[in-house]
């Protein structure tokens, strides 16, 4: 039996997606031990990993859920699976410190192919939203103190966010365009510069098979109501990465919350907490944003426009 922890590293599921998915699809049913905590059999692990990589191949989790329940899905993924069934292997996923020391020395010796080298590692790691929340997010963070610490000059911390920036945009150009339900718009307000995570989450939601519109950095108030408008969004996420950001994101809030498609508008990001009345909180972390919007447009989808 595996704990929760060891179920996430084995399977590349993130340990809050795995609650979201067993609350919402309930395809596998952890059983508890004697504390309460939830474990898991090798049953379950082979099913969560076929699951995670439906998704990873561009099933939404419903699909993939279904397919799940109804024994239908494709015959050479479920050999496949069977082959990789993580359980049935002692090899645990790498370790992401080697990829992350590799990544601050390419960037610090400005060392490109290093950096992409470091990149391939970390993303081998598991499936995207996994390795964004547990490895890329960390590694940048690390970046940025490396920078302040002197240790990376300017021109090696942007060197690395540019190639980071590059990866996060051909994973979301990988991701498709197969679309279902309402249409969200997801950017930063005027002023925000920091796009690495609202590009990762609008690459998670369209994994997801959501219609997305990808407005980037810096948006103005007046664009975030043009892209609402021309696209009759039925939601639209910001990005608030830091305290300077809130009072922007606000004005967007605000606009929208008056727009004659009243969209659904939700906020994530460091600073995105209690951003205005009516805006609801996404939670920290890709992987969780990502189900708990894909549940709240599947609401949305329900309803008359």
């Amino acid at each position: 039996m595996y704990t929760i922890k060891r179920a996430a590293q084995l399977t590349g599921v993130p340990e809050t997606s795995l609650r979201a998915w067993e609350r919402r699809y309930a395809v596998w049913a952890p059983q508890r031990n004697e504390s309460g905590y939830r474990v898991y059999d090798q049953e379950s692990l082979a099913v969560i990993s076929t699951m995670r990589r439906l998704v990873d191949d561009g099933w939404s989790p419903t699909a993939a859920a279904d397919a799940l329940r109804n024994g239908t899905v494709p015959p050479a993924l479920a050999a496949r699976m069977d082959e990789e069934s993580p359980a049935a292997s002692s090899t645990t996923l790498p370790g992401s410190t080697t990829y992350t020391e590799r990544f601050l020395s390419a960037a610090a010796q400005m060392d490109t192919t290093g950096i992409e080298e470091s990149l391939d590692g970390g993303f081998s790691l598991g499936s995207f939203e996994h390795v964004v929340d547990a490895w890329l997010f960390p590694t940048l963070e690390a970046l940025g103190d490396g920078w302040a610490r002197g240790e990376i000059d300017v021109a090696g911390e942007h060197t690395a966010s540019h190639a980071v920036h590059r990866r996060l945009a051909a994973a979301f150009d990988a991701a498709g365009s197969r679309s279902r339900g309402p249409a969200v718009v997801v950017g930063l307000p005027s002023g925000s510069q920091h796009d690495l995570g609202a590009l990762a989450f609008a690459t998670a939601i369209r994994r997801r098979g959501l219609h997305v519109l990808y407005l980037g950095a810096d948006v103005p108030v007046s664009s975030w109501e043009a892209a609402v408008t021309s696209h009759a969004a039925r939601a639209a996420v910001l990005a608030v990465v830091t305290p300077q950001d809130r009072p922007a994101a606000t004005t967007v809030a605000e606009r929208l919350a008056e727009h004659e498609l009243s969209p659904l508008v939700c906020s994530g990001g460091a600073s995105g907490a209690s951003l205005a009345a009516g805006v609801r909180d996404l939670p920290w972390g890709i992987g969780e944003a990502a189900d708990e919007l894909d549940r709240l447009t599947d609401e949305l989808a329900s309803q008359p426009a």
